[in-house]
């Protein structure tokens, strides 16, 4: 007699990547996919009404974030095994995510290589994290109470808790921006560098070269870090801020055009930089600096309640 086919539910809102997971996972004759959502609070509502075996599920997501709606899930559907999916590379959400009871957490630029054995290995009961977070979240793990006290104190948005909320403001300002990409760097003050939290549409070379930024680092939110200042970028070709690796990165990444919005908070403290990214050249209309300041001071406020 066949044995049944193991069930998956993939949750991710942003239409190419849906497509692409369902697509590895079809092509595997032990997996059926049985639905996807592009919201947290449906994928709830369909882990509750379809138990499937595996969800495959985003962090940044609409009405309801990835990791709260993992808590939720299970509560309403306790034996579905869940497996993190995400363009954030932090792994503090990383850890944050797995402490739902998570199997499994994956960087989508990871992905090709690491999705299916990610999903065999949380399906055996196994712990799968991306290979370029691995090693951070362990040291993470194995630093102890006194350890964890001195990085929520060094690097303000461990403070936070509700980290998840970094790709949804992430997504509000590129919108805000009609920006093709973009990235948010947290400050690390004990090491005086920007570290990338959220991103989206970025591969692993832009990745690896902005993934921690320092303050001689000729770049746009490099300037941001030392005059705590929006910069605005028409051209990357031809502005004279970049160094020639930088410029190289960014164009072989399709950029052509970049804006920088400092993170300060309330109490005047540096907290990081946002920052969105363009195909084409220009700035945007000066209109769109309140609605990009405006989402900047609302999510500050929320993340620090």
């Amino acid at each position: 007699m066949d044995k049944s086919p193991i069930r998956v539910l993939v949750v991710e809102d942003y239409e190419p990547w849906r497509r692409y997971f369902s697509t590895a996972l079809q092509k595997q004759p032990e997996l059926q996919v049985i639905g996807e959502v592009s919201d947290g609070l449906e994928a709830v509502q369909k882990a509750e009404e379809l138990q499937p075996d595996l969800i495959l599920l985003d962090i940044g997501l609409p009405t309801l974030n990835g990791i709260e709606a993992a808590r939720r899930v299970r509560e309403v559907s306790p034996t579905s095994k869940i497996l993190f999916v995400s363009e954030n590379r932090s792994p503090d959400i990383a850890e944050e995510a797995l402490g739902t009871g998570a199997g499994g957490y994956v960087v989508k630029s990871d992905a090709k290589s690491e999705l299916l054995p990610a999903v065999k290995a949380v399906l055996e009961g196994k712990r799968f994290i991306s290979a370029s977070l691995s090693q951070q979240v362990v040291a993470m793990s194995n630093a102890g109470a006194s350890g964890s006290r001195q990085r929520i104190e060094n690097i303000p948005y461990m403070r936070f808790g509700r980290s998840a909320l970094f790709s949804e403001f992430l997504a509000s300002i590129i919108k805000a921006t009609s920006a093709d990409f973009g990235s948010v760097q947290i400050f690390d003050s004990t090491n005086r560098v920007l570290q990338i939290v959220a991103y989206h549409g970025f591969g692993s070379e832009f990745l690896d070269y902005f993934n921690t930024v320092k303050f001689d680092h000729d770049c746009a939110c490099s300037k941001v870090m030392n005059e705590r200042s929006r910069v605005v970028v028409a051209d990357v070709a031809t502005d004279p801020l970049f160094s020639d690796d930088s410029r190289g990165v960014l164009l072989r990444a399709n950029v052509r055009s970049v804006q920088s919005t400092p993170l300060i908070d309330s109490s005047g403290t540096f907290v990081g930089v946002v920052s969105t990214h363009c195909k084409r050249q220009g700035s945007p209309l000066p209109h769109v600096w309140k609605r990009v300041d405006d989402l900047a001071a609302n999510f500050l406020e929320i993340i620090n309640t």
